[in-house]
């Protein structure tokens, strides 16, 4: 199976929804990196399968 990625900056008031749609476009979390001095500190990275 081939794979597309993405890397979204998400702030924390946002994230639960942000992640809700992400998955309901079929997107799956793979990490999330906290990086606090960021205004929008989480770097999530995503993937699902390439559509072809």
């Amino acid at each position: 199976m081939k794979w597309e990625y993405k890397a979204e900056q998400l702030a924390g008031v946002q994230i639960d929804n942000q992640l809700n749609f992400l998955g309901n476009e079929g997107w799956e979390l793979v990490q999330i990196i906290h990086q606090a001095e960021k205004d929008h500190p989480f770097l999530c990275f995503l993937k699902r399968p390439l559509k072809r």
